[in-house]
């Protein structure tokens, strides 16, 4: 897979993650190409990696072994009707849109193998969790082309179109649920006169090793509360405040991918 190239469409949060991540785990930057809607910022980000600008029109934009789409929602049909024409069956279409179901990207792409991710902020650091779609033409080779770059990105888990949408709120929006826990944690402990650094450390720290407990053990839930008995939440209001959270994110993407289809 070192010697795969890679054109990454939209260079947000996503596409610097992607690119992050190739070039962490070895990808050289003439391997990868960029485009983004911004030219200065295609040329400045292209810089930063060491990788190659590129235009949507240029027919280059298609030449990757690995299309790499994570542009807005929004713009993904405009660009894979583009790029639709001069793609090959050699070739793998990889998207990381929100609410932009598998059967859309099929639709637009017949017969071309095209994968759908919902990607998560952890995967800056290779510690994401990313659930994956693959669509009805994708070989074991683009399998296996795919898979290079969700290793990348951390781990991975196959599921169901159907249930993408829950996939936001588990994993995608996820970490915006837990992040208010980590800051209170660590406001207390600067109130308990650890600095910022310190105290965020610990609170992290404390994190980590809470779910190192559920990975690497098989204890129930409230057999590991029972290891620190002191209660120190309401834990049925946090228990419904984070399915509440979870449940609110699949609502809004259900009907972000109704508008999605409406508009395309």
């Amino acid at each position: 897979m070192q010697k795969n190239t890679y054109a990454i469409f939209g260079m947000g949060n996503i596409g610097r993650i992607l690119a992050t991540r190739l070039r962490a785990v070895g990808i050289p930057g003439g391997q990868i190409s960029i485009c983004d809607s911004d030219p200065v910022r295609a040329e400045a980000t292209a810089r930063e990696f060491a990788a190659q600008p590129i235009v949507l029109s240029a027919s280059t934009a298609c030449a990757a072994d690995v299309i790499l789409l994570a542009t807005p929602p929004k713009a993904i049909s405009g660009i894979l009707r583009q790029l639709a024409p001069k793609l090959t069956q050699n070739q793998v279409v990889v998207s990381f849109a929100a609410a932009l179901p598998l059967s859309k990207l099929e639709m637009l792409l017949p017969g071309k193998a095209v994968v759908r991710v919902m990607p998560n902020a952890p995967s800056l650091v290779g510690n994401g969790m990313n659930p994956v779609v693959y669509g009805a033409s994708v070989t074991d080779h683009a399998r296996t082309q795919v898979k290079f770059v969700l290793d990348a990105l951390g781990k991975s888990v196959e599921v169901a179109d159907d249930l993408m949408n829950w996939y936001v709120g588990l994993s995608g929006a996820a970490m915006r649920s837990l992040l208010p826990a980590l800051q209170g944690l660590t406001k207390a402990g600067e109130e308990a006169g650890l600095s910022h650094p310190d105290a965020r450390h610990l609170a992290a720290e404390v994190m980590l090793g809470t779910a190192a407990l559920v990975l690497k053990t098989d204890l129930t839930f409230e057999q590991i509360k029972a290891l620190t008995p002191m209660q120190t939440v309401d834990d049925d209001a946090l228990v419904l405040l984070f399915l509440d959270a979870a449940r609110s994110a699949q609502e809004k993407t259900k009907a972000n991918e109704k508008k999605l289809l409406e508009l395309a």
